[in-house]
């Protein structure tokens, strides 16, 4: 089967020829495995603020006083105070969820070099989206975390087909 991304079919498979004679498809099957991995760890503590009170998304960890009442600390969230925290927020959110997208650009780039272009500016663009929307508060990030999330899958994606032409299932 062939696939064919832009009109320089030839280079493409010239491309993943040498990815197939160096053994270098499982690369980018590592990519997408550590891509998923990734995706796993972040989304399973979502499932233990389950039942909790409150805007305490934006709250990575939580914590309480070492007096006798151990009251929750949260972020602040009103004010300049809760703009610099979700910011922060979001920073810490892009680096928690984006090491494999930033590994995959130089292998995924070699094989073609315009989309991955064009998927880390959207990659970009959504975490730029993403930082000014959470300042305004929690909601307003979602268009940004769609296009950072769409650019992910997208490299992963065509990591995966680096590796299903490598090994000649696709």
């Amino acid at each position: 089967a062939s696939l064919s991304v832009d009109s320089k079919k030839e280079l493409y498979d010239s491309k993943i020829s040498t990815i197939r004679e160096m053994d270098f498809q499982w690369v980018y099957l590592a990519l997408v495995v550590l891509g998923r991995t990734i995706g796993m760890l972040n989304f399973v503590p979502t499932g233990y603020k389950n039942g909790l009170k409150g805007n305490i998304r934006s709250n990575p960890f939580f914590y309480q006083t070492a007096d006798d009442k151990k009251t929750m600390v949260l972020f602040q969230e009103d004010g300049p105070n809760g703009k610099y925290n979700r910011a922060n927020r979001s920073v810490q959110h892009m680096i928690e969820n984006s090491l494999a997208f930033m590994a995959s650009i130089a292998p995924v780039g070699w094989l073609y070099p315009k989309q991955v272009s064009a998927i880390v500016c959207v990659f970009s663009v959504g975490r730029i989206l993403h930082q000014k929307g959470y300042t305004r508060g929690y909601g307003g990030h979602a268009i940004g975390f769609l296009l950072a999330t769409l650019s992910t899958a997208a490299m992963e994606g065509l990591a995966f087909i680096a590796f299903l032409k490598g090994e000649e299932i696709m």
